[in-house]
């Protein structure tokens, strides 16, 4: 009985723990026409909700985001932001999102 009772407890703490495994750590790099760093802000909105960074030296972080289909749009300091851009954050690890500023 103790058995069952310990491997009950432990398929429930993989159970609850799992969904933290899938979280991704997005690391955003962007850069202009002549592949300097630009700075603003990242947005990315999709199935798994809306996420954003600030870049700094063109680079920023966004940590746990779940796998899933995205859009991204990055909003300069100064000018437009960028057109839409459709992408797939793959679940759980570290993935890299490159934007292209105008």
């Amino acid at each position: 009985m103790r058995r069952i009772a310990a491997g009950v407890v432990c398929l429930l703490s993989l159970a609850l723990a799992s969904p933290v495994w899938a979280q991704t750590v997005v690391n955003v790099k962007v850069h202009g026409a002549k592949n300097e760093p630009v700075d603003g802000q990242v947005e990315l909105r999709g199935e798994g909700g809306k996420f954003t960074c600030t870049t700094s030296q063109g680079s920023c972080t966004i940590r746990n985001v779940p796998g899933g289909r995205y859009v991204a749009v990055f909003k300069p300091k100064s000018g437009s932001p960028t057109a839409p851009k459709k992408v797939m954050i793959p679940p759980g690890g570290r993935t890299d999102l490159h934007i292209a500023a105008r």
